[in-house]
């Protein structure tokens, strides 16, 4: 049998050690849960007051994250704010872009397939010659949308016209249509044709682009996912219009 002081000593020394254990856990610091936090966080897309975009391509994108397990949340974005807003992260994605914004945008990412073909319109009043050569006349007015430097960056010469930029697709039809401005450029997938009839509008494609669906780089992971939700969304809506014919 061990003398009284020794086994004194041992309850004393596993004491310390308990104590010791215990404030360690008490006082270290606590450790978010990044995972949860990610998970829990909203999925923002943000996208353009357009009628193709709010007929279309948003129930589109809508299904095809829902496909993959994300509930996504939509936020009425202008142009140059939408893009500002996803290239720094604070939006997650763009329901749509011209695919040459990756090129000035170096977070933002392009999802293949591609929703369609689009186009930079110029749209005329009737009572006025149409013609493509009309954005190299120092004479002329020319209401644009925002992103139309961007979408024409592939042009070796400034054009000389005079170019007004708005923020917004049906101002621009507005002004033309109202005769404030003669002339005007705005994107299309050719869908808005029987739209620019309405208007009263006279319209020629200038420069044709890819229309993808773009998100943030933060969410590469999700690139092959989005691909093959997009493609079944775009083979579905396929289906039920040849269905309809």
């Amino acid at each position: 049998m061990p003398p009284r002081k020794s086994v004194a000593n041992m309850l004393l020394k596993n004491l310390s050690v308990l104590l010791f254990v215990l404030v360690a856990i008490l006082v270290q610091p606590k450790i978010p849960l990044a995972n949860a936090d990610e998970k829990s966080a909203p999925y923002v897309i943000g996208y353009i007051d357009h009628p193709r975009i709010h007929e279309f391509y948003k129930p589109l994108i809508k299904e095809a994250y829902k496909q993959i397990g994300i509930t996504a949340s939509f936020e009425k974005v202008g142009v140059k704010r939408g893009l500002r807003l996803l290239n720094e992260g604070r939006t997650d994605a763009d329901v749509i872009r011209y695919d040459v914004v990756t090129t000035d945008h170096a977070n933002i990412i392009a999802i293949e397939p591609q929703l369609s073909r689009g186009a930079s319109f110029l749209l005329c009043k009737k009572s006025v010659k149409c013609h493509a050569d009309i954005v190299n006349d120092p004479l002329a007015g020319i209401a644009v949308t925002s992103r139309f430097y961007q979408n024409f960056n592939r042009q070796s010469e400034p054009f000389s016209a005079n170019f007004y930029e708005f923020d917004d697709f049906y101002h621009i039809l507005h002004l033309v249509n109202t005769k404030r401005f003669d002339y005007a450029i705005a994107p299309s997938d050719f869908s808005e044709l029987t739209l620019f009839d309405d208007y009263d509008l006279t319209y020629i494609p200038l420069i044709e682009h890819k229309l993808v669906h773009v998100i943030h780089k933060k969410h590469l992971h999700l690139k092959e996912k989005l691909s093959v939700a997009i493609a079944t969304q775009l083979e579905k809506h396929q289906l039920r219009h040849a269905n309809e014919k």
